[in-house]
């Protein structure tokens, strides 16, 4: 009975460990807009910040599916609906970035701060949800080290949108009316 419950667990674990490779690796490509995009220096900045940090994360994580096998992550368990929504979300954004057509100036700076906020808030949680769950004491270090890390960038993207594009009212945040 153990083993299968252990079994199952590594299932599972690494369903979250084929998810999460897979949302780092589409991370690690956000800095490619700026290859036909001007921006702030600021969210240039912030942006190979985090991009930066994915790329390394990513490598972390192709070491530990070479040197653990039991850890796969190249598994597919996300429903096909799942894929497809995701993919279209990610046809939008690319679009929304696309030069000539797409957003410019402030329009394209918060919108970049928002995919970050978006993406490093779903990886703070799915790494923290691995290191809850990851019974292999280095695999569960390497989780904490990430959710830490996702954590402290997920807060300089909110502390960026906050300071250019909310504006204090009392103890709420309401979303500056600029463009």
């Amino acid at each position: 009975m153990q083993k299968t419950d252990a079994q199952n667990q590594r299932q599972i674990l690494n369903e979250g460990y084929s998810i999460f490779y897979s949302t780092v690796d589409d991370l690690t490509k956000f800095d490619l807009v700026f290859l036909v995009k001007s921006e702030t220096k600021p969210v240039h900045d912030l942006t190979t910040e985090v991009t930066g940090y994915a790329d390394t994360l990513k490598a972390t994580l192709e070491r530990v599916a070479r040197d653990y096998p039991a850890v796969d992550m190249e598994l597919d368990p996300l429903p096909v609906i799942e894929q497809r929504t995701r993919g279209g979300m990610t046809k939008d954004r690319l679009l929304s970035f696309a030069p000539v057509v797409g957003l410019k100036g402030e329009s394209f700076d918060r919108r970049m701060l928002q995919s970050l906020e978006g993406t490093l808030n779903n990886l703070r949680f799915m790494a923290k949800a691995l290191a809850d769950e990851e019974p292999e004491p280095s695999l569960k270090q390497i989780a904490t080290t990430a959710h830490d890390r996702l954590e402290q960038l997920y807060t300089q993207v909110l502390d960026m949108l906050d300071e250019k594009y909310f504006i204090q009212t009392g103890e709420h945040k309401v979303a500056n009316e600029a463009p």
